[in-house]
């Protein structure tokens, strides 16, 4: 039987991931959260990893109980930072994460990001179609799944898609900004849309802004830009505070890149916690959870929402 609910103040964070992706990158991932320890301690909160493997659901007259790692797990002590259903895990293993949130967000308990952002944002190129934000367009952009490129070649023309040599070409999943390759000839592309289809990865083909190029990430806080000043809250608070307000979560990263005076919308990401975040950064996002648990706590909302 799961052991009881320890009998203390502090609210666990249980960060969920697959099993397979716990096996990869888990020490890399172990370390960053042993680095964030002493700002989640300063909030209240402890971080455990943990896998969908680890999570045991029971239901039984109409109460649902969770156990992780062989303990109970109270809704009033718990969150659990969930994230997309993509990235470089297998498909079973993203369906299993993304159920094993909805799950845990039906039984009652406060998830980062909830099953349906996580399939609706699951691709850059959702936030991407707000074509116009306060002003800021949307950084022009072509979705292409390479499943097969090879036999689809008729799809490569740049003309066809009114954009010029050279082009970004980068994963379509947000989050994955760092992965960024530059086609400089229709060669290249092709050599670079060959490598991501043989790991059947959906990518978004971008005009290449130059090496002067700035990339902006406001960080959003219940809606709010955190952090600007200047000319960077004049043009980039509006469109931050919209995109941001929209998805309705604790936390919200807008991606922005710069060229000259010119803006553009690139992404939203609601998981956060990238490897560059320093540790102000990381105290922003852990302190808009610890406010968003407090008032899930006091509003006493247990379950969620149902399946019918």
């Amino acid at each position: 039987m799961p052991t009881e609910i320890p009998d203390d103040d502090t609210v666990t964070l249980y960060w969920l991931r697959s099993e397979r992706a716990a096996a990869g990158p888990a020490a890399a991932l172990d370390d960053r959260l042993r680095a964030c320890e002493p700002i989640a301690a300063a909030l209240g909160l402890r971080l455990c990893p943990v896998t969908v493997d680890d999570v045991v659901v029971i239901q039984y007259d109409e109460t649902a109980r969770v156990s992780v790692q062989g303990a109970w797990v109270d809704p009033l002590k718990s969150i659990f930072h969930t994230g997309f259903a993509s990235g470089a895990a297998q498909q079973p293993d993203q369906w299993r994460l993304l159920t094993t949130s909805a799950i845990l967000e039906a039984a009652g308990f406060l998830v980062t990001v909830p099953a349906t952002h996580a399939v609706a944002g699951n691709d850059s190129i959702v936030g991407l179609l707000r074509l116009d934000v306060d002003g800021v367009r949307g950084l022009p952009s072509v979705r292409l799944c390479t499943r097969e490129i090879e036999v689809h070649r008729d799809r490569l023309r740049l003309e066809d898609w009114d954009l010029d040599f050279p082009v970004v070409v980068r994963p379509a999943y947000p989050g994955e900004a760092g992965k960024v390759f530059v086609a400089e000839n229709q060669r290249r592309l092709s050599t670079i849309l060959q490598l991501a289809g043989a790991s059947e990865l959906t990518i978004l083909v971008q005009p290449w802004l130059g090496a002067d190029a700035v990339e902006h990430a406001v960080h959003c806080v219940d809606g709010e830009p955190q952090g600007l000043t200047g000319e960077l809250a004049d043009r980039l608070a509006g469109p931050a505070r919209a995109l941001a307000t929209e998805s309705g979560l604790a936390y919200v990263r807008v991606d922005f890149v710069q060229r000259g005076d010119e803006f553009w919308f690139s992404q939203v990401d609601y998981t956060g916690f990238t490897a560059a975040d320093d540790a102000d950064t990381v105290r922003l996002q852990l302190g808009a959870y610890r406010q968003s648990f407090d008032r899930f706590a006091e509003a006493g909302t247990h379950r969620r929402w149902t399946f019918a």
